[in-house]
């Protein structure tokens, strides 16, 4: 995509986190450990974006199951879409453990394993910044 860095300052940006607001801890069974309950890929995945964004920009994000690209601080392409009520979920289109394995990877859980807080305090990040590029494209910083 050719995204120079030096120039994100002119994009909007949403810091999204990826624990629950409430505890500061990774959900159970949500999030990043989506698929952590009987009967899913356990690799499952999605981040999470809370009500308080869609007040404040409720054309940030495309409409729901409208597919659009995040390309990410480490030159991967993951092709998304906004699911669950209100808006409330980012998840790869194609199969949700792709958003799974790209987050595991990352922070160095292997494959099935629940991620805990653990992980992302050593990896030195509790959240993503998203910044709108067009209404098609997206940039996802999760560089420490």
């Amino acid at each position: 995509m050719g995204i120079d860095l030096g120039n994100l300052d002119e994009y909007s940006f949403f810091d999204l986190q990826l624990t629950e607001r409430a505890t500061g801890y990774v959900h159970r069974r949500a999030g990043l450990n989506w698929g952590q309950r009987a009967g899913r890929e356990p690799n499952q995945a999605y981040i999470p974006v809370s009500k308080r964004v869609h007040n404040v920009d409720p054309k940030f994000f495309p409409p729901r199951n409208s597919v659009f690209e995040i390309h990410t601080d480490d030159g991967n392409t993951l092709v998304c879409k906004m699911a669950q009520d209100y808006r409330k979920a980012i998840q790869t289109c194609q199969n949700n453990s792709i958003m799974g394995r790209y987050f595991r990877t990352r922070l160095g859980v292997p494959l099935g394993e629940r991620v805990e807080n653990k992980h992302l305090r050593d990896y030195g990040r509790y959240g993503v910044r998203i910044y709108k590029i067009d209404n098609n494209k997206y940039y996802m910083d999760f560089s420490v």
